[in-house]
């Protein structure tokens, strides 16, 4: 690969004052990515960098896991309010100005050489490099861009690229707003397109590696929840692992590339969840190789983490790397958290016969995340149909929802995340009275269910039309709900189970990995996602290198667990005090992370899986009060 080799444009800015937080309505939930009917949240916007051209990274790029002293201090010379960004575009500075390059070898005091931050870019396409510093600028973690307006003069004042990460972090909000982010991390970060060229495969996704000053010599691979974007883990992950001085690099397997919409590229005819696990083993490889030549020191430890599809992404990364290391390739991953993974079993799993071949009957039998979110869709019913359990007196019932617990407990959802069926049952529904009408009685179940399947069939919008989850804005249901009724053998065929075996689990890792669910998870449900994959480990894996931790009254999403959904379907948000019934679960995952670090550094053994109790009406935001050896 050529190293892209650019000047250094300084430019200095005022420090960002906090402006009134303009929030995106609670529901910007997590697993079937933004309810937006359009892609302008994540439009690109004119860069200043100059493309460099098709990059190919080879699919058995690998990182170093040796240890090494690290650098952390990075060396500037700027004044209190300077920032320093790049593009691929060379340019004289005045006498503030320092000039990097791949030529550059003058140390520090120490004899140590100081950083160049400029290899982070190689094997990027449109590279761009900003520098933070936490003077008001936010911080490598970017905590004053949740908050900014995005038609004031603070967004405007910002470089194009700038702006463009504003409305990417805006539009994926999942953090509690019981811990907004707030301490400002100096450090670096590059975003750019990453290609990797696997024989005749193509994998391509755009992607952030955020480098802080007091780097603490490891990293952190990230994964991407739902069809989101390289920012939706912002507020959720990257302010725990910057404090920790982890680096950090996440990218939005291939879904929002050019500002797309991620559940438009699910029903592209592409069947783009096959390459999600291997991103996350194209990200690891190529950051620890890139960070490693920035800071002149090996990566001391790589570690995979991530949230719901994420989770998803980092256990099957651990078993592809797995693969990697039997073939003799070099391992990328020391260890994985994987926060609320969802789970695709196997042809182990799936063949009931033992015939070895999964059928579409077989499929449809068995518990996977499109058969669970469709079988709660009509379990609960369509919002407003006659029959509908979505009512706030089915709410009101001791337990909430009675009637629904055999077949929701069968799909793989734990009894006590009966609480929040109903709102996910109909989470978007609100859109309707913004004049979106086809979200009418739209809810998680019925559009994970339909977008999932239409990757899986290889079906575009038109194709798709027969199950659609869209409301025409009548009292009728969507087709989705008769479909599914009449439906031979799940409505799947011999190709798309296939396409679904591809994606498949196998429980087969060998670096430690610690999952953590909330019991009260209602849309991955703990049953047909997080026992269900403990079962695969414990039958064909390595039982001592998994953890599972179950929360009590944790849920999926944070920022629903503070109670801002309409949970009766009562048509006012909030009014149920539900959040009262949920612990936030961000302080969960920190604490796992620690364990998980502990257990490989320091071959301390994680705690024995368990069920972590909690308290509902006093949540532990600290992750430093938890414990549960």
């Amino acid at each position: 690969m050529a190293l892209n080799n650019t000047g250094t444009t300084r430019t200095t800015t005022r420090p960002l004052a906090l402006t009134a937080a303009l929030l995106l309505a609670a529901c910007g939930g997590d697993d079937t990515g933004s309810t937006s009917a359009s892609a302008s949240d994540t439009d690109s916007t004119t860069s200043t960098s100059a493309t460099t051209g098709v990059v190919t990274t080879t699919a058995s790029a690998s990182a170093s896991a040796t240890s090494g002293e690290t650098t952390g201090a990075t060396e500037s010379t700027t004044g209190d309010t300077e920032s320093t960004t790049t593009g691929g575009t060379e340019s004289t500075t005045g006498d503030t100005d320092s000039t990097t390059g791949d030529t550059d070898t003058d140390t520090d005091t120490t004899g140590v050489l100081p950083p160049d931050y400029e290899l982070l870019k190689e094997g990027l396409e449109e590279p761009y490099l900003h520098e933070y510093f936490d003077d008001g600028d936010g911080g490598v973690g970017h905590v004053t861009y949740f908050t900014i307006d995005p038609m004031g003069a603070e967004f405007m004042a910002l470089p194009a690229e700038e702006q463009a990460k504003v409305k990417k972090i805006q539009a994926s909000k999942l953090a509690s707003s019981k811990l907004p982010p707030t301490v400002e991390h100096p450090g670096v970060e590059v975003v750019g397109t990453l290609k990797v060229v696997d024989g005749d495969d193509e994998r391509i996704q755009e992607l952030t590696i955020k480098v802080p000053e007091n780097w603490n010599g490891s990293l952190l691979v990230v994964g991407a929840p739902g069809t989101r974007d390289e920012f939706s883990s912002e507020a959720v992950i990257a302010p725990w692992a910057l404090a920790r001085g982890f680096a950090y690099v996440s990218g939005n397997k291939g879904m929002t590339n050019g500002g797309a919409d991620g559940n438009a590229t699910m029903l592209g005819q592409a069947h783009p969840t096959q390459h999600w696990g291997m991103m996350m083993i194209d990200l690891g490889a190529w950051a620890s190789e890139r960070l490693a030549a920035a800071m002149h020191v090996d990566v001391d430890r790589v570690y995979a983490v991530g949230l719901s599809n994420g989770g998803y992404q980092v256990r099957r990364a651990l078993e592809i790397d797995h693969l990697r290391v039997e073939g003799g390739e070099a391992r990328i991953f020391d260890g994985g958290l994987d926060w609320a993974g969802a789970y695709w079993p196997d042809k182990a799993a799936l063949d009931a016969d033992k015939d070895d071949t999964v059928t579409p009957a077989e499929f449809a039998a068995a518990n996977h995340l499109v058969s669970t979110n469709e079988r709660a869709a009509l379990t609960i019913g369509w919002a407003y149909a006659g029959d509908t359990l979505n009512t706030p007196a089915a709410y009101a019932e001791n337990p909430p929802f009675k009637d629904a617990h055999a077949a929701m407990t069968a799909a793989g959802f734990d009894a006590a995340s009966a609480p929040i069926w109903g709102a996910y049952n109909s989470t978007f529904d609100y859109l309707k009275d913004l004049g979106l009408t086809q979200f009418k009685g739209v809810g998680y179940y019925n559009f994970t269910g339909y977008v999932f399947r239409a990757e899986l069939l290889g079906h575009d919008p038109g194709e798709s039309l027969a199950y659609s989850c869209y409301s025409d804005g009548s009292d009728n249901p969507p087709p989705f709900y008769a479909w599914l009724e009449n439906a031979v053998d799940g409505g799947w065929t011999a190709e798309s189970v296939e396409w679904a075996l591809r994606n498949a689990n196998t429980g087969v890792f060998s670096a430690p990995l610690i999952s953590i669910f909330g019991e009260r998870d209602g849309l991955i449900g703990l049953g047909a996602n997080g026992q269900a994959y403990a079962d695969a480990v414990e039958a064909a894996g390595d039982p001592a290198l998994h953890r599972l931790y179950v929360v009590e009254n944790g849920g999926h999403v944070d920022l629903h667990s503070d109670g801002f959904l309409d949970f009766d379907f009562n048509g006012t948000i909030g009014d149920e005090n539900a959040g009262d019934t949920y612990v936030i679960m961000q302080p969960y995952a920190e604490r796992a992370l620690d364990y998980l670090v502990a257990w490989v550094e320091e071959d301390v053994a994680a705690p024995a899986s368990k069920t972590v109790s909690s308290d509902p009406t006093d949540d532990v935001l600290d992750a430093g009060m938890l414990g549960w050896d």
